[in-house]
């Protein structure tokens, strides 16, 4: 995990320092009266990949505490797409996270949080970056609940994060009984019957809707597959009699040309401009291969068979009693054998 990540770059914690910036000042509550009464509600995915669709279970046990609350949910620009197929919240928040701590872009985005004048904000992610982080520390909120990080004041009550294997669901659980949510059940996610109709005739004859299979070509927050690993699984689920769909965005491109020229129109590309459109066309395959991307998640989530490459402790990210995830974990994906990966597909395939 970058350093940055967590803690900031040196020019965003230098521009702190230099504007002499903290937390809104800190008024008087009623930690449990404010809990009981809080009528608006910022809630903050962990925006690590996977954290929005591990959320939802989390997001669905605040509504069902708060029935009555007008629930906003605060993700990347990215993600507010597929964000808004939560029914669980009332308006998505979509802000610019690839932008800098003070620059006009997250300024703006700071001030219109403060504008909406809520009594309570949910940050929810040991590790979330620090740029969601400041965002939360300066909504306004009167109750901030969120994990202990070092260096930023951002919450009024906090929790010290749990060992770093523990799922990330459970991470949040410890956090959430702050507000006497006692279990998280998981969810189904669920993408509109009529996109995902569209997303097969627009994409898929009659044959490849029966037989497509997803190769999500991202490395995720790693280095990934390499070019050569990606064409021999590409060949292998073509081999099956399989239709490989090659989810792609335009940093893959050099990968997607190379993958083209080998296997030609017995593969089709789809760029991912839009995650909620990808989410369509997933619930579309039979299968999918990836690395610990968005894919991953949304894929296990709409009971996707997934086959997942993971750099780190896959415990941390798979849900423990997930049935639709198999994991395979190596420090270097690259050193990985196709012939592990192919297995786990066929396993996956054959719905054993």
């Amino acid at each position: 995990m970058n350093a940055a990540w967590l803690n900031g770059t040196f020019w965003e914690r230098t521009s702190r320092w230099w504007r002499q910036e903290e937390a809104l000042p800190e008024v008087a509550v009623d930690v449990f009266r404010d809990l009981e009464e809080a009528a608006r509600i910022l809630v903050a995915p962990n925006d690590r990949v996977g954290g929005l669709v591990i959320a939802a279970p989390a997001c669905r046990a605040v509504r069902q505490r708060y029935p009555k609350a007008r629930i906003s949910l605060l993700v990347g620009e990215a993600r507010a797409g597929v964000a808004g197929q939560l029914p669980y919240a009332d308006q998505v928040l979509g802000v610019p996270l690839d932008r800098s701590v003070g620059s006009p872009e997250m300024e703006a985005a700071r001030q219109r949080l403060r504008e909406e004048q809520f009594d309570l904000a949910l940050c929810l992610g040991a590790d979330c970056s620090y740029r969601l982080a400041w965002l939360c520390a300066g909504s306004g909120s009167r109750l901030r609940l969120g994990f202990r990080r070092p260096g930023l004041r951002a919450f009024n009550l906090e929790v010290v994060p749990r060992a770093g294997d523990t799922y990330e669901g459970e991470q949040y659980l410890g956090l959430l009984r702050l507000i006497d949510l006692k279990e998280l059940s998981p969810t189904r996610w669920a993408v509109e019957a009529e996109r995902v109709a569209q997303a097969r005739s627009r994409y898929l004859d009659e044959e490849n809707a029966r037989n497509a299979v997803g190769v999500d070509l991202s490395g995720g927050e790693g280095w990934g597959l390499s070019q050569r690993q990606l064409d021999e699984l590409v060949g292998r689920v073509i081999e099956r009699g399989a239709r490989p769909v090659l989810f792609f965005t335009p940093a893959e491109r050099r990968q997607l040309n190379f993958l083209h020229q080998s296997h030609g129109n017995r593969v089709l590309p789809f760029q991912q401009d839009d995650l909620a459109d990808s989410a369509a066309l997933l619930a579309n395959c039979r299968a999918l291969v990836a690395c610990n991307t968005e894919l991953l998640h949304l894929a296990g989530a709409m009971h996707v068979p997934v086959v997942g490459l993971f750099s780190e402790e896959p415990r941390r990210w798979v849900h423990p009693h997930s049935n639709w995830v198999r994991t395979l974990h190596a420090a270097d994906l690259r050193s990985l054998g196709i012939p592990q990966i192919a297995r786990l597909l066929e396993e996956a395939l054959s719905g054993r």
